[in-house]
């Protein structure tokens, strides 16, 4: 056996005899085995030693150091992507602590003692590393290499307190390597950290053990206070001090540790990151850079004794302490700064940690956020940009932390960019600055002209070293705004579909290298901003072409009038002369039937642009929704073969136009009529489904609506493929019914489950006026379109059929 305290003895197997021999020991040399050790199942089976492996299985998981993070320090000490803490039995291996792993092994935590190689250390007694696993004829098919696709490997025996071997501290590398004698010194040195072990926890080396337990920052405190301590425990603090410092610097939080004497013993690299200070800057220097640059969140300078530190070696512990780091040539940030004493196991302080976290990005994030909503609610409630353009500035400067934000459209009449809202934080006047029009391309029009011209963001983290400034007159902008403490800019396009129509333009005060969040901060902004633009065109066109219908439809409505009524009447002249043939009576019989038809149409259309502007209203009264229709069955008088069934409640009152209401179940029931060439039985129910509501359904047997029509039955001239073929109509009437049944608050569907035929069914509120005695309108004049115009509705309806819109 070998002594546990020749921590660097290297040996080598000999094949002849299958025994180790020494090769060389020496602290500073290590050699890899040109042949790999034999497993000897008889080291592995040792009764004595896979106790030894239970002991430790019990005292290796309490220990203060994860084991995790041990593995995962060895792996980064030794350069290598996978490492494990195992404990070997006599054919499996269990992975205390490990980095790296694959699947299953990394869930598991197990493998087969032959799928492992800490199973050559265990059986070598000794440190074991392997250059090139691929290399060697029996052992490039080991599961290892198959499996891992391990080429390197590294592994240091794992001792108890009576020197048995009862695991290892391995890595393993998926490249073949010559491993440094310093990093075998490493693994060596880390695993006697380890162990010995015992069955009682706590076992092993006091002053090891202690620098286990203690808090990073203390075995840096206790390591820098050791300079009169024996070599060996110098140099295992110095050992200790290297992997916590490897830890510490790979973390995204900022560590500052200090003595008790006040001295920093540490300063992590996330910290000096966040002060832009290089690793060769001491402790103590990198600490002197902080003075001076962390204010209160008011802004209000911290004094020295009001640090987080300070605070902690005063024996305070201090949470989620919030500053702002501002300082000369860094860009502000806001830090959330923790501080706690570093206390040993009798209570006695020996230092202070502190940790730094950055939430810049989370603070902005959140303020962009906010920003972006605060934005879509101006873009909502305003009639036109220019009402939004201001407040909308604003918004993103403040949201930003940045002094100058300008909207700038496109002015497709002169071919430039004019600004509709330019926006600079009070105490840093720009706009004398800024040109009032902007050229397209980068020649003159600078970055805005850019990014018109090119579609793309712009990003310039420096103005002065801009790749902008040729044009004499972008030189001249550039210089002016870099006297006044102008850095960053950035600008994004604002598009309608493929087309650039504005740039949002934003210049910083620090210079800024959130790029990412920035750029995508301002192209969302933008994108809602281009939308509104978008919609705001669309509402306009909308809002004309729906003026140059209603203009179109009455002028032609009234100039179709003149000529039809002198067509009605020469031809009813000509009717009455004696002496004509019966082929003349009957052509002039046609022509005043489709006169009839052509006014019907016309006054039709008439009615419903009356109905969509407004300008025909309406006279709503308590009205029996029964008795009218019940009326309107009465006055149907259908063809034969055609029977007509009501099914009526004795009343039932709602609020309503009576001769509206009327005209719509005329219309009903003549299409009922009309697309019922079989004949049948029509059904006309009304009845209250629910409190505060009139139902009115009308059912034909007729030709029934294709589903793939009845979205567009209710439009225009719409007529069924089914129905036009055959039967005349306009396509009108139920275009009327539905703006009819809307102006009462209520909506008109079909029915698709029903077959065959049609079922259509009107819901319409009932309002009050159900607890109030209807006022019955048993019969009246013919409201069919065309005959009874009525009188029009003054409440307002559902829609806008034509929205107001600010040229």
């Amino acid at each position: 056996m070998i002594d546990p305290n020749e921590r660097c003895a290297v040996r080598i197997a000999d094949p002849a005899t299958c025994t180790l021999q020494p090769l060389m020991c020496s602290e500073t040399f290590f050699a890899e085995w040109e042949l790999m050790p034999h497993i000897r199942a008889a080291v592995l089976e040792s009764d004595a030693r896979l106790k030894a492996v239970a002991r430790a299985r019990r005292a290796l998981p309490s220990r203060p150091l994860s084991l995790d993070t041990v593995a995962w320090m060895a792996a980064q000490l030794l350069d290598a992507p996978m490492a494990v803490v195992a404990l070997v039995g006599a054919d499996e291996d269990e992975f205390l602590g490990m980095f790296g792993l694959p699947e299953p092994f990394a869930t598991v935590r197990r493998a087969s003692t032959r799928q492992s190689l800490c199973a050559y250390v265990v059986s070598a007694d000794d440190m074991v590393t392997v250059g090139d696993l691929f290399a060697d004829a029996d052992l490039c098919s080991h599961p290892a290499v198959t499996l891992w696709g391990v080429r390197g490997f590294a592994g240091a025996p794992l001792r108890d307190s009576a020197g048995r071997v009862v695991g290892a501290v391995a890595v393993f590398d998926t490249r073949s390597r010559a491993w440094p004698a310093a990093h075998l010194a490493t693994l060596s040195k880390m695993t006697a950290r380890l162990g010995p072990l015992s069955e009682v926890v706590g076992g092993g080396s006091d002053a090891a053990m202690a620098a286990l337990g203690s808090t990073h920052a203390q075995v840096l405190a206790q390591a820098a206070a050791d300079v009169d301590a024996p070599t060996d425990t110098v140099a295992d603090a110095q050992v200790q001090r290297g992997f916590i410092t490897a830890l510490l610097d790979s973390l995204q939080v900022g560590v500052v540790a200090f003595g008790n004497d006040g001295r920093p013993v540490l300063f992590n690299r996330m910290l000096r990151h966040l002060y832009g200070l290089g690793g060769e800057v001491s402790a103590i220097e990198a600490m002197a850079s902080v003075y001076g640059t962390l204010h209160q969140p008011d802004g209000a300078l911290m004094a020295a004794d009001e640090l987080v530190v300070a605070r902690a070696l005063q024996g305070e512990t201090v949470r989620d302490a919030e500053a702002l780091l501002h300082a000369v040539g860094l860009p502000d940030r806001y830090l959330v700064i923790n501080g706690q004493p570093i206390l040993d196991a009798g209570g006695e302080q020996l230092g202070a940690v502190s940790t730094v976290l950055d939430v810049t990005e989370r603070q902005r994030s959140e303020r962009l956020r906010d920003c972006e909503l605060q934005i879509a609610r101006l873009l909502v409630t305003a009639a036109a940009i220019g009402y939004a353009a201001t407040p909308l500035a604003e918004a993103v400067g403040e949201a930003l932390g940045w002094p100058y934000v300008s909207l700038m459209l496109v002015d497709p009449v002169a071919g430039v960019l004019r600004p509709v809202a330019q926006w600079n934080a009070p105490g840093l006047p720009v706009l004398d600055l800024l040109p009032q029009h902007v050229p397209r391309g980068r020649a003159e029009g600078g970055v805005a002209g850019q990014v018109w011209a090119t579609s793309e963001p712009v990003w310039i983290p420096e103005l002065t070293t801009s790749p902008y400034a040729a044009a004499p007159a972008v030189r001249a902008f550039i210089d002016a705004a870099a006297e006044r403490g102008l850095h960053t800019s950035a600008a994004v396009p604002i598009r309608d579909g493929d087309h650039v129509v504005g740039v949002l333009t934003a210049l910083s005060d620090s210079v800024e290298h959130d790029r990412f969040l920035i750029i995508g901060m301002l192209t969302g902004i933008a994108e809602q901003i281009g939308h509104f633009l978008a919609r705001q065109r669309s509402v306009a066109l909308q809002a004309q072409l729906v003026r140059a219908k209603d203009d179109f439809l009455t002028l032609a409505g009234h100039e179709m009038r003149t000529p039809l009524m002198s067509i009605t009447s020469y031809s009813s002249l000509l009717a009455d002369e004696p002496g004509l043939s019966d082929d003349i009576r009957h052509m002039l019989s046609v022509i005043n039937r489709n006169t009839d038809v052509l006014r019907d149409i016309i006054d039709q259309l008439l009615e419903l642009t009356g109905l969509e502007t407004g300008h025909h209203t309406m006279h709503p009264q308590i009205t029996d929704l029964s008795a009218v229709a019940t009326a309107a069955a009465a006055a149907a008088d259908p063809p034969p073969g055609i029977r007509l069934h009501t099914d009526v409640p004795a009343t039932l009152a709602l609020d309503a136009d009576p001769h509206r209401l009327r005209q719509i179940i005329d219309e009903l029931l003549a299409n009922a009529i009309k697309y019922s060439p079989d004949r049948g039985d029509i059904h006309i129910r009304v009845h209250e489904p629910h409190e505060g509501v009139a139902e009115l359904t009308v059912t034909d047997p007729g030709l029934g609506i294709p589903a793939h029509e009845r979205e567009q039955l209710f439009g225009r001239f719409e007529r069924g493929t089914a129905r036009h073929s055959t039967l005349k109509g306009a396509g009108l009437g139920l275009t009327l019914v539905k703006v009819l049944v809307e102006a009462h608050g209520g909506i008109i569907t079909i029915d698709p489950d029903h077959q065959p035929g049609t079922r259509i069914v009107v819901r319409l509120p009932t309002s009050a006026a159900a607890a109030v005695g209807a006022t019955a309108v048993q019969d009246g004049p013919d409201p069919l379109p065309g005959r009874a115009p009525g009188p029009g509705y003054a409440r307002p309806v559902a829609f806008d059929w034509s929205p107001s819109v600010e040229a």
